[in-house]
């Protein structure tokens, strides 16, 4: 007679309520971690759960406005307090979103690298400036050797190319400049691998600044674009939304298990700072000055005057 064979969980809510009825509780939970992805690595977390986020309905859906890190170390904390009350949720629900909720971490990892796709809305003119400041050293230099290599004695690069880069003024076109130059480097890489002392990353960079610059800056004439959020943006509020309502079904099954007085004092809000208690920074502090105190002069006791010698008195007259 054949063993019949654990139920799939690669769909969420598709427990067998059988195996609820004759493992058990503790068996739900064990099932659901078991089958729960988990992942460490931002960009395989972003591929696994795309389909998913991509799913979530953009009717109503709000700008991602959270800070991932901060949400990953909040999602960490809840469950640690969460998860000794899972089995008693568990059998109390019909089908308990285990899997879920433990999906949580390696779905916030996901939602980092979502957010990390999204350009830049706006820069401030400081922020402009820095860039345009980081990159233009790059420029003279990397103008100056394309100088060289452009050269008909030498003629690995065209001419033309090199003097139409060097053709105008202003930040703008210095930004310009940036990207002209890195698909240039790129466009005849073969000809000149190994013959300059620029490494990929620092092309890259150059590009990448150049890219970013010019999605920012435009011709002082020029009308304002309306703001539209791109996809990049939309599947990151996606990636929230999903994050959101996954948060919701933790602190479901933590107010179950637990009770609701202690999920409120020790389950953190998923987009809040926790900051240490005051008592804790105060011995913090304390601990840390006394490493930075220098150890104190040994205190040396003072010396006991020795009694001066005394004359043997003289000997009374006869």
């Amino acid at each position: 007679m054949k063993t019949p064979s654990t139920p799939s969980l690669a769909k969420p809510h598709h427990l067998d309520p059988l195996l609820k009825a004759s493992g058990g509780a503790a068996d739900l939970v064990a099932a659901g971690r078991a089958g729960a992805f988990v992942g460490v690595d931002p960009a395989g977390c972003f591929a696994h759960f795309r389909s998913l986020a991509e799913g979530v309905s953009l009717e109503g859906l709000a700008p991602f406005r959270g800070v991932p890190l901060v949400m990953l170390d909040n999602v960490k904390r809840a469950l640690v307090v969460a998860e000794p009350g899972f089995a008693v949720a568990a059998a109390k629900l019909r089908d308990p979103p285990l899997r879920e909720v433990y999906e949580l971490p390696s779905l916030v990892l996901g939602l980092q690298f979502a957010a990390g796709r999204v350009p830049a809305t706006a820069l401030s003119r400081g922020e402009v400036g820095a860039l345009l400041a980081e990159q233009t050293p790059w420029r003279r230099l990397m103008l100056d050797y394309l100088d060289v290599v452009s050269d008909p004695l030498l003629d690995l690069v065209p001419r033309e190319r090199v003097a139409a880069i060097r053709e105008g003024t202003g930040p703008l076109d210095r930004a310009e400049d940036f990207v002209a130059i890195a698909g240039v480097f790129q466009e005849f890489a073969p000809k000149l691998q190994g013959q300059h002392p620029f490494s990929p990353a620092q092309l890259a960079r150059l590009g990448e600044v150049g890219a970013t610059l010019l999605q920012q800056m435009r011709p002082g004439n020029a009308a304002r674009a309306e703001k539209v959020r791109g996809p990049e943006a939309t599947l990151c509020d996606q990636f929230g939304a999903l994050v959101s309502q996954r948060y919701e079904m933790l602190l479901e099954l933590a107010t179950l298990g637990l009770g609701r007085a202690k999920v409120e004092a020790e389950v953190p809000a998923l987009f809040a700072v926790v900051r240490a208690p005051k008592g804790d920074k105060v011995e913090a502090k304390k601990e840390e000055a006394k490493k930075d105190a220098k150890p104190a002069d040994p205190v040396v006791a003072p010396k006991t005057p020795t009694a001066a010698p005394t004359r043997p008195s003289a000997p009374p007259p006869a």
